[in-house]
């Protein structure tokens, strides 16, 4: 027996409910590409808002952690410049002062060290009973130690303030400095840089 396989499409069956919408399903190429371009388009919007978000995010962290390093650093310099009794040496970028915790005397130091490359530099301490240096506060762009007396003999334009220059003027010396004011400028990640003012009077200083 001789057997004819025809090819029957749906559209022929009875009852279908099709018709020529079945030869019509599923996407074009240019539905494709046009839903891909669009797709595309949608998701480089979505990862730049993501990256912007991790950026400042980022940024905001990287300034919070320089700001509260320096004020943990000022706060640890003010305190123990308060307790010492006299300042040894005064350099506008580095001091050293006699104070004793309980435990002896000792000299600490601080000093400003700029960076060899032009960036930001570091506060470092030294102390007398622990030979070494250790960064006190990192990300200074600029620091400076003012030092004032409280002799007023010394104040030589009466405005009420003994500058360093009149003390050495009216022929004192570091003995006679009883304030130290600290001014730092600091990068604060890509932030604005920040400034702070402290000032430490040295409460222990002999005739004070």
């Amino acid at each position: 027996m001789l057997r004819i396989k025809e090819d029957i499409n749906a559209s022929d069956v009875p009852g279908s409910g099709c018709g020529s919408r079945c030869q019509e399903s599923g996407f074009t190429l240019i539905e494709i590409l046009v839903t891909l371009m669009v797709f595309t388009v949608v998701m480089t919007g979505m990862f730049g808002f993501l990256w912007g978000v991790t950026h400042n995010w980022r940024t905001g962290k990287d300034s919070a952690d320089v700001t509260e390093n320096a004020r943990q650093g000022l706060n640890r310099m003010t305190r123990e410049l308060m307790q010492a009794s006299q300042v040894t040496e005064a350099d506008p970028t580095r001091v050293s002062f006699a104070v004793n915790f309980g435990d002896g005397w000792q000299t600490i130091t601080y000093a400003f060290q700029p960076s060899a490359d032009g960036s930001p530099g570091t506060i470092w301490r030294s102390s007398s009973t622990a030979p070494g240096q250790s960064t006190l506060i990192n990300g200074v762009d600029h620091v400076q130690f003012a030092y004032y007396g409280n002799d007023f003999r010394c104040d030589a334009n009466g405005d009420g303030v003994i500058d360093y220059s009149e003390i050495l003027g009216c022929g004192g010396s570091v003995a006679m400095i009883a304030r130290v004011d600290i001014q730092l400028t600091l990068s604060a990640g890509n932030s604005a840089p920040q400034s702070f003012v402290q000032q430490s009077w040295l409460r222990n200083r002999p005739n004070s």
